[in-house]
C-alpha cells in the first residue's frame, strides 16, 4: 500500500470517528449561528463563520480574522458497457481529496464602512503530481460596500456570480458534484470586478461583473487576446414567507471572448475521477453567449430546483452552433430540516441540523436528507459532435452536526458519441467536514 492510499483511509476513519465524538460535544454545537441567514451589511459573498465560540476567530482594532478548513475525501467506481468503454476508455475505481481547503476570512475596520476580505487556498500534496504546485489560491478578493443600501464591489479572484449552483456553497449542494453542463458553462473562479445588490426588502438581487483572468494564463497571450467575460444575474422572490416557504425565479447570461481565437466545451458525467464524457474540442470561434434560467421552491423540508443553460456560439465555420444543458431535482429532509435561504446572493445555502446526532438515550439523529436529479447536455449541433449525455442520480446525505457529512450518490448515464450509445453506473462516496 502506497503512502497516499495509507493517509486517505485514515482521514476517512479520522472524519468519521471525529464527527461522532464531535456529535458528544453538546456545550459547543449547541451555540452554532446559522451560516445562511446574512445580514444586509454583511459581504454577500460571505458567510458569518458557523462556531459561535470564538476560538477560531481573531480581532483587533484594525482587522478581525476567522479561520476555517473543508475536507472532502472522495472515493467513485464505474462500471461500464462495451460501448462506454469504446467512447470514453476504461474507468476504473478511484479514491482523491476532492478538497483540502484553508479560508481565511475577515473585515478590515480602518474604512468607514469595513471592507470584507477572503484568501482561500486548497492543499494540493497528497494527491498531485509530483513538482507540482502544493498550494493552488481558489479566492484572494476584497468586497467593498457602498453604504449601507448601495451593494457590494468585488474585487480580485472571485465567483463570475451566475448559475445557481456556482453561486451556491459546492458543499452545500444536495448532490456529491454539479450538473453535467454547469462547468462547461461557468467558470468556476475568475479574475474581475463585480458589483452586487439586494433590493425590494431583499426580495431581489442582481450583480454584474467584467473578468479577465490574462494573470493566471502565465502571459502567453496579451490582455486583450485572452478575451473579456461578463456576467449578470438577476434573481427574485415571488412568493416569500419565510425559509421554509418560497418561490425563486432567475435570469443570468455571460459573455465571453474566444481566447485566441477558439473556444471549447467538455464536461465530465458528474463524477470528479471519469474523464470528459462530452467534449466540442477547440475550434474557431469569435465569441459565445449563455443565457440561463432558474426556479426553486421550498416547502418546509422538500424543495425543488429547475436550471436551463443554452450558449449561442460565433462560429462561422462550424455554423454557429448552440449548446444547452437542463436539469429538474428534487431533495426531502427527513428529519424536517430545510437549507435556509441566503436573501443577499439569491441561493440556498447551508443546512444546520435540528439536533445533533448522539448516543445519549433519547438524543439526536442529526439530519438525514434523500435526493432525485435528472441532468441532459447535448454539445451536438452545426458541424460539432461533441457528444449528448443524460444522467439520472439519487443521493443518500447524513448530517451528524452542521461540521459534517456522509454521502452517497448512485448515478445512471447514456452516453450517445460517435454514432454509438453506451451506458454507466455510478456509486459515489464523500465524507466531509467545514470549519
Amino acid at each position: 500500500m502506497n503512502h497516499t492510499n495509507r493517509y486517505r483511509k485514515y482521514f476517512l476513519l479520522l472524519l468519521f470517528v471525529t464527527g461522532i465524538q464531535q456529535s458528544h460535544a453538546q456545550n459547543i454545537l449547541e451555540s452554532l449561528n446559522d451560516t445562511a441567514v446574512i445580514d444586509a451589511m454583511e459581504a454577500p459573498m460571505s458567510a458569518p463563520p458557523i462556531m459561535a465560540k470564538k476560538w477560531n476567530q481573531f480581532k483587533t482594532k484594525s482587522f478581525t480574522l476567522n479561520f476555517g478548513v473543508a475536507m472532502f475525501l472522495d472515493y467513485n467506481t464505474v462500471s461500464q458497457d462495451a460501448n462506454n468503454i469504446q467512447q470514453v476508455g476504461n474507468i476504473g475505481s478511484a479514491t482523491e481529496f476532492r478538497a483540502q481547503r484553508i479560508i481565511l476570512s475577515g473585515n478590515l475596520l480602518f474604512f468607514k464602512h469595513p471592507w470584507r476580505y477572503m484568501i482561500s487556498a486548497n492543499y494540493n500534496g497528497m494527491d498531485a503530481p509530483q513538482d507540482s504546485k502544493a498550494f493552488s489560491i481558489i479566492d484572494l478578493n476584497f468586497e467593498i460596500p457602498f453604504g449601507k443600501k448601495d451593494g457590494w464591489l468585488t474585487i480580485g479572484k472571485q465567483k463570475e456570480g451566475v448559475g445557481h449552483e456556482y453561486v451556491a456553497p459546492g458543499s452545500q449542494l444536495t448532490f456529491s458534484e454539479r450538473g453535467s453542463g454547469v462547468p462547461a458553462f461557468v467558470k468556476q473562479r475568475n479574475i474581475g470586478i463585480r458589483y452586487s445588490n439586494s433590493i425590494l426588502k431583499q426580495r431581489m438581487t442582481y450583480t454584474f461583473g467584467f473578468f479577465n483572468n490574462w494573470l493566471e494564463k502565465g502571459n502567453t497571450n496579451s490582455f486583450s487576446e485572452n478575451g473579456m467575460q461578463v456576467t449578470s444575474r438577476v434573481t427574485y422572490l415571488p412568493q416569500f414567507v419565510s425559509a421554509r416557504e418560497l418561490l425563486h425565479v432567475g435570469i443570468g447570461w455571460r459573455y465571453s471572448e474566444a481566447p485566441g481565437g477558439k473556444l471549447s466545451y467538455k464536461a465530465k458525467p458528474e463524477a470528479n475521477t471519469a474523464p470528459s464524457f462530452i467534449s466540442t474540442g477547440s475550434f474557431d470561434s469569435k465569441r459565445s453567449n449563455v443565457i440561463m434560467l432558474e426556479a426553486i421552491h421550498v416547502k418546509g423540508p422538500v424543495s425543488f430546483i429547475g436550471e436551463y443553460m443554452q450558449a449561442f456560439v460565433n462560429s462561422d465555420s462550424k455554423g454557429n452552433p448552440s449548446f444547452h444543458y437542463w436539469q429538474v431535482a428534487g431533495s426531502w429532509f427527513i428529519t424536517g430540516e430545510n437549507r435556509n435561504y441566503n436573501q443577499q446572493t439569491g441561493n440556498l445555502g447551508k443546512l444546520i441540523p435540528k439536533e445533533n446526532f448522539t448516543f445519549r438515550k433519547g438524543g439526536g439523529t442529526g439530519a438525514f436528507e434523500i435526493g432525485a436529479r435528472y441532468t441532459k447536455s447535448d454539445f451536438i449541433d452545426g458541424s460539432i459532435n461533441g457528444g449528448e449525455f443524460g444522467r439520472f442520480t439519487t443521493a443518500l446525505s447524513w448530517y451528524p452536526n452542521a461540521h459534517f457529512r456522509y454521502e452517497i450518490n448512485y448515478g445512471h448515464g447514456n452516453l450517445d458519441k460517435n454514432n454509438i450509445t453506451g451506458k454507466a453506473n455510478f456509486w459515489q462516496f464523500r465524507a466531509q467536514f467545514e470549519l
